[in-house]
């Protein structure tokens, strides 16, 4: 091949892997009938390949730059601070059943009022979840939390077990939980309502400290838009997205509980999942 073949060669290349770039990062809304947010390009590849890790990766760093770039908010922080307060009402819920309820008030009204809680947080839940951004953002969340026990990702079991979760124990409290089918949305780690917990340490932690700890604790999107929230950004990535920084494995494979991925039924896969394994 000639040198000037070879430069033609290598500028065509060039512009090749710039339009990649510019399709990847920075997504615009196409002409036509196209919007953003509809699945083209490398997402497509992604797919086809079957690379989880790449195709979660490519939707979360096509949805931040946009997200850089506009005036929207995101509200997956609203989600998962949601999420939490679920959590705390199902696990207290299930300590009155176990006998470790120690409030004045009668066991019987409070899980009345725990009911109620419960229903007034998951129409805020639905509110979030409707609330994440068409495309990218909301296609990465479906795919990832398609697993009934997504949140048994081994960093995420490490995130309880450093908090003195029931992951920091044998019990297995948190992939077992007794969760009644209403209540699918309170499953995940453990919280300061959780009974188990509360027997292990020894006493019940104050009002006052649970407002200190779970303000510390709660997701902060600002502070992560802003990179001074690691943690916060930490959690979210791994809960809305499935990822972990420096880690290209399978997000499904990091999940420490059955079902694998495999094992599950085909009607509770996602579509682009199902893609691939047909």
């Amino acid at each position: 091949m000639s040198s000037q073949s070879k430069g033609h060669s290598s500028a065509s290349q060039a512009r090749l892997a710039a339009q990649i770039k510019s399709s990847e990062e920075t997504p615009q809304e196409l002409s036509g009938d196209t919007l953003w947010g509809d699945k083209f390009g490398p997402e497509i590849q992604h797919e086809k390949d079957g690379n989880i890790n790449a195709l979660q990766r490519h939707r979360y760093i096509t949805f931040r730059n946009y997200h850089a770039s506009s005036q929207l908010r995101d509200v997956s922080g609203n989600l998962l601070n949601t999420e939490e307060e679920l959590r705390e009402v199902v696990q207290e819920e299930i300590a009155i059943r176990e006998g470790d309820h120690t409030s004045s008030e009668n066991s019987k009204d409070r899980l009345l009022s725990l009911n109620a809680k419960y229903w007034t947080l998951s129409q805020e839940w639905w509110r979030w979840r409707s609330g994440l951004a068409h495309g990218f953002q909301s296609r990465g969340f479906e795919l990832w939390r398609s697993h009934p026990k997504w949140y048994m990702h081994r960093d995420l079991i490490e995130e309880c077990a450093g908090r003195q979760g029931c992951c920091a124990r044998a019990c297995g409290c948190c992939v077992n939980r007794d969760i009644d089918d209403s209540r699918t949305l309170g499953a995940g780690h453990c919280t300061l309502e959780c009974g188990c917990c509360e027997r292990a340490r020894g006493f019940k932690v104050s009002n006052e400290e649970k407002k200190r700890l779970e303000e510390l604790y709660k997701i902060d999107k600002q502070a992560e838009d802003k990179g001074s929230d690691f943690h916060s950004l930490r959690i979210s990535r791994l809960s809305i997205w499935g990822l972990v920084g420096d880690s290209r494995k399978d997000p499904f494979d990091m999940i420490d509980a059955k079902p694998s991925y495999e094992e599950m039924p085909k009607n509770n896969k996602r579509l682009d999942r199902l893609l691939w394994i047909l």
